[in-house]
């Protein structure tokens, strides 16, 4: 039996305006996504698919349509509320890994659950724990820039994971890699995803990344349409 919707997405729209015409980016997206599952959006540069994750952080507000996570619409939040949210049940893996290069590995990874309270002890276990995970439980004290790409997004999975996030929004996670990194850091997101019970949406334009998902769906002149069945 299938687990409940955790995300709802329903006949949202939205365009930009260029010049003095309107531009549609997203027609009509309806979407759900249950508990611990694993989506694709694929689509090429400039198809809304990242648009439409920013919409499903609350981070953009469609102009018609509902969001619902957990059974709240999202977009009848304040903004605080909604920051609230993405800091308690959202996780980002972004393209370009948006770590803070004036802090230290283990300071980027906690950094989420200073923001939600922990205290310092259990942040360090916390943050041990997911380092080790993700194979650099050995450079707690290292500074981004001291590490390669693909040891960038581990880091970065990791900070993505650390607060337990009902929901991790993924934005071409492996785009800013070479063929072999991306294909290990991958393996790492979906396993952890996995193993924790977390549910992922990852936006590529790669098929080859997409395939590895539970359902892809493809977004194309504002459409998206269902691609394939489950892989797992």
């Amino acid at each position: 039996m299938q687990n409940k919707p955790l995300l709802v997405v329903e006949d949202l729209y939205h365009s930009y305006q260029e010049g003095g015409d309107s531009r549609p980016i997203l027609n009509g997206i309806n979407l759900q996504v249950a508990e611990h599952e694993c989506i694709a959006l694929l689509g090429r540069s400039g198809s809304g698919k990242s648009t439409l994750l920013n919409m499903l952080a609350g981070i953009d507000t469609p102009q018609d349509g509902r969001i619902t996570i957990m059974g709240q619409n999202i977009h009848e939040l304040s903004e605080l509320d909604r920051t609230l949210l993405r800091r308690r049940h959202i996780g980002f893996v972004y393209q370009f890994f948006n770590l803070i290069p004036t802090l230290t590995i283990a300071e980027n990874v906690g950094l989420p659950l200073e923001l939600n309270g922990y205290n310092e002890r259990d942040i360090r276990k916390l943050v041990g724990l997911l380092l080790s995970d993700v194979g650099l439980g050995d450079r707690w004290n290292a500074y981004p820039d001291q590490l390669s790409g693909g040891e960038q997004q581990r880091i970065a999975i990791a900070r993505a994971l650390i607060h337990n996030p009902s929901i991790i929004l993924a934005d071409e996670p492996t785009g800013n890699l070479d063929a072999e990194t991306g294909e290990h850091t991958l393996r790492i997101l979906l396993g952890l995803s996995r193993q924790l019970k977390r549910t992922l949406i990852i936006v590529t334009h790669s098929f080859e990344v997409a395939e590895k998902a539970d359902r892809i769906f493809t977004l194309n002149d504002g459409v998206l349409n269902r691609e394939g069945e489950p892989h797992w």
